[in-house]
């Protein structure tokens, strides 16, 4: 039994839901591929003049918790290209609803993560700041301009 078509009904009535075509996936994969890489980039070299920064200002404490910092930055920043290759063969329209709502979500996790740590007293929170803050934007502005260097046309007409 084959499914119907997206404009067919299905046998509930409604239509199916559209999904996104071989050419679309592929676009949003290559996007988040190179979003990754963009703000791994970014994100890479800022971790790493913030942890010169902390070790000027705190030592080897500092770095360590510098270091922390920016770990934590590139993993949750990391989530939202991923989050893009995960749906990438769903409708673009869910596809983009996914990618906003994983941005809110790392903002949400870098807060609980750096509350945490404050918390905890393991690290010199003002020094993971110093390298969580700038890194975090750093990742977010390199995916930013890799995606807008892209020469990919993101929407099908």
């Amino acid at each position: 039994m084959t499914s119907p078509e997206p404009d067919q009904p299905t046998p509930s009535g409604g239509p199916l839901p559209p999904t996104s075509s071989p050419a679309t996936t592929a676009q949003i994969l290559d996007a988040s591929r190179v979003m990754l890489r963009g703000g791994l980039w970014a994100a890479v070299v800022v971790a790493v003049l913030a942890a010169v920064a902390a070790g000027l200002l705190a030592g080897v404490p500092g770095v360590v918790a510098a270091i922390v910092g920016a770990v934590v930055v590139v993993a949750v920043c990391s989530l939202g290209p991923l989050v893009m290759r995960w749906t990438a063969a769903a409708d673009p329209m869910v596809v983009m609803a996914a990618a906003m709502i994983s941005m809110l979500a790392k903002l949400g996790v870098l807060l609980v993560i750096f509350l945490v740590l404050g918390g905890l007293g393991l690290v010199d929170t003002r020094i993971a700041a110093l390298a969580l803050g700038p890194t975090a934007i750093a990742f977010i502005t390199g995916e930013v301009i890799a995606f807008a260097r892209m020469r990919t046309p993101t929407i099908a007409v």
